[in-house]
């Protein structure tokens, strides 16, 4: 967006009487439509903005005065020197003092047209010089916003499958196998109880739905305490909370205890308002764990993995599969309770066997 308030500017510089300019460009991303920036002369400003899933259906969209330039890759300018009653956009900005609007497309991304729009407030709008230097730098900023648009696109991706950490790790060219990292983290493991027994009698619409449920609820509370979706595995989540170089496990720890409270508050709340539907109740078992793991590539030569394996992984995952049997939402391992300040909330259940593990371990359930 730097780069377009930069040109703005450098415009007016040149003696184009620019008031008002946006660009919009259109994204893959699950819950945003696209992206925009909008210039504003007069407070020295450039603003960004996301356009939602959904917003075609509003009636802002549908008297966009850029909708077809959006869909069809058409020009638009219309004069302000009179009332625009069928745009309400062109109609407000003209009584704030805009008398000319132009609107361009750019190179078509994903069957839509990025737009850039020019407004000025000079009396009688804009000359033919200025139209015609508009449309001279026209070619040159689609190709710009082309190559940052896939870069964005790319770095959107990536953040959506991936995460954010290990997609810029991606894009910052850890892309070979075996290539990785030593972490220090706490590792968390979910898994929705009696899931096989749901799927095998539930629709595949309805699965889908009951698991999007899921993930709406254990999810968000992951990421706002800093921790790291890596991989949804059916009807699981792995995710890592890392810790500083220079700090205990402590602070990792609280966060992903704080995220595993309140993933069960969310599902809590999700299960009353399937209740009323008469859906089945989502159940479901959380263990955490903490040691030392390599984040990094894992897989063929030609189809790759970006994740976190090693023994503290491992045990993770077991103490969760103990959820069920002990009867508890949140088990813990001995040296996680030991880095929580807070261990009047987990309760000793004894020393128990864990698959593939030596010893018998100790065990700690989070009091709910």
């Amino acid at each position: 967006m730097e780069l377009f308030d930069e040109l703005c500017w450098r415009l007016l510089g040149d003696n184009l009487p620019l008031w008002r300019a946006t660009f919009h460009i259109g994204v893959l991303h699950p819950q945003i439509r696209g992206i925009g920036a909008r210039w504003l002369r007069d407070r020295k400003i450039v603003e960004e903005y996301r356009i939602l899933h959904g917003s075609e259906d509003t009636d802002e969209y549908r008297l966009s005065p850029i909708r077809e330039t959006i869909e069809r890759g058409m020009p638009f300018r219309r004069r302000l020197d009179q009332p625009v009653r069928e745009f309400p956009l062109l109609e407000r900005i003209r009584k704030a003092g805009a008398t000319d609007y132009f609107a361009l497309p750019l190179n078509r991304v994903f069957q839509r047209f990025p737009v850039v729009t020019w407004a000025t407030d000079r009396p009688g709008g804009f000359s033919d010089a200025d139209i015609a230097a508009l449309e001279d730098i026209n070619p040159a900023l689609a190709a710009i916003a082309e190559t940052r648009a896939e870069r964005r696109i790319s770095a959107s991706l990536l953040d959506t499958y991936l995460g954010p950490q290990a997609g810029r790790r991606i894009l910052a060219g850890q892309i070979l196998r075996a290539q990785g990292e030593r972490l220090r983290a706490v590792i968390m493991m979910t898994d929705v109880r009696n899931f096989t027994g749901l799927s095998d009698r539930l629709p595949g619409d309805a699965v889908i739905e009951l698991l999007d449920d899921y993930f709406d609820a254990i999810v968000a509370p992951i990421q706002e305490n800093k921790g790291e979706i890596l991989k949804f595995m059916g009807d699981g989540v792995l995710a890592i909370f890392p810790a500083d170089d220079d700090e205990d496990f402590a602070p990792s720890s609280l966060r992903a205890l704080a995220a595993a409270t309140r993933g069960l508050d969310r599902l809590a709340a999700i299960n009353r308002e399937r209740e009323q539907s008469a859906q089945p109740e989502l159940r479901t078992g959380i263990g955490l764990h903490l040691g030392e793991v390599i984040y990094g590539n894992v897989g063929a030569a030609d189809r790759l993995d970006f994740t976190v394996i090693g023994p503290a992984v491992n045990e993770a995952a077991r103490i969760e599969t103990l959820c069920e049997p002990l009867g508890h939402k949140v088990l813990v391992s001995a040296e996680f309770a030991a880095a929580v300040t807070d261990a009047g909330r987990l309760q000793p259940l004894g020393h128990h066997s864990l698959r593939g593990v030596r010893r018998p371990r100790a065990i700690f359930a989070l009091n709910l």
